[in-house]
């Protein structure tokens, strides 16, 4: 278990990735079937892995380190401990606390019309459908990662760029504070740009929690490079190359492959990803781009 430390927890036990449910079991010094317990009641609510597996958040031990206290101290039953902690929060609750970007659609329209594109156009230059990118636009569908990166490529930008725009001036150094951000994947795929205004080179540092992947296989022109800071990742390129990277391993091949990747470790994977898409004589072409 690594990540943001967890206000009351020992200073060794410190989460940055999301926990199972025995790991929280543990950390919160309650059995699982209490944890489920707490569930049915609407004291808690986790998020789910692509499998179904129950997966909880720092704010989610905090939360029920407080229903332990509530419980043994205050001597409150479930409806007392709902009143006082309040409403759990929405998955879009915490995408927007923790910075993330819940209104992907609207996003993507804006960038349509800023161009004055049709979906025909955006579909061509993608490779999705019409009524798929309508329907992301809408709000009624969702969109996995791999697909991000294809209208990423469209657009000419980063995934992070595909978010709400924060003023950036040029600049050489960028501090970690300061890096566009977009987080995929219910929350289980955190791409951080490190290089302001990518062009030639684009580098980018990705953390994939247990669970979390790329979705669809997908290609762009440009060629890749993967070095894993942490944790481990699986590679299946061309659908019949794989390779699993533990920290330390790297990767390069060329993007036109057919990939994808998913983190089916126990713990978070970190990787540094730099790619460098197709530039033209006036920059940065529309159908390169990271991944």
């Amino acid at each position: 278990m690594t990540s943001a430390t967890i206000e009351g927890a020992a200073p060794a036990t410190v989460l940055t990735a999301l926990v199972t449910i025995g790991d929280a079991a543990e950390l919160v010094g309650v059995s699982r079937t209490m944890l489920r317990i707490w569930e049915r009641e609407h004291l808690i609510r986790p998020d789910r892995s692509p499998g179904g597996h129950r997966l909880y958040t720092p704010a989610d031990i905090a939360r029920m380190r407080e229903i332990v206290r509530l419980r043994t101290e205050e001597r409150l039953n479930a409806a007392a401990i709902r009143r006082e902690l309040g409403p759990i929060e929405s998955p879009s609750g915490r995408a927007e606390r923790d910075g993330r970007q819940p209104d992907v659609g609207q996003r993507l329209r804006d960038l349509r019309t800023e161009r004055g594109w049709s979906l025909a156009e955006v579909a061509q230059r993608s490779g999705l459908s019409v009524s798929f990118l309508s329907s992301v636009e809408r709000g009624t569908s969702s969109i996995s990662v791999g697909n991000l990166f294809k209208l990423a490529d469209a657009y000419g930008t980063t995934v992070p760029g595909l978010g709400a725009e924060r003023p950036r001036g040029p600049r050489t150094m960028v501090h970690p504070g300061d890096r566009r951000q977009f987080v995929a994947a219910s929350g289980r795929v955190l791409i951080e740009d490190l290089i302001a205004s990518p062009g030639a080179l684009e580098a980018q540092r990705i953390e994939i929690q247990s669970g979390g992947g790329s979705g669809e296989a997908y290609t762009h022109p440009g060629e890749e490079f993967i070095y894993l800071l942490d944790g481990c990742l699986n590679f299946l390129i061309d659908e019949s190359e794989k390779y699993r990277l533990a920290k330390g391993d790297s990767l390069f091949f060329r993007s036109e492959r057919r990939h994808r990747w998913w983190n089916d470790g126990a713990t978070a994977a970190v990787v540094l990803w730099i790619n460098v898409p197709l530039v033209g004589p006036h920059g940065r072409q529309s159908t390169g781009h990271a991944h």
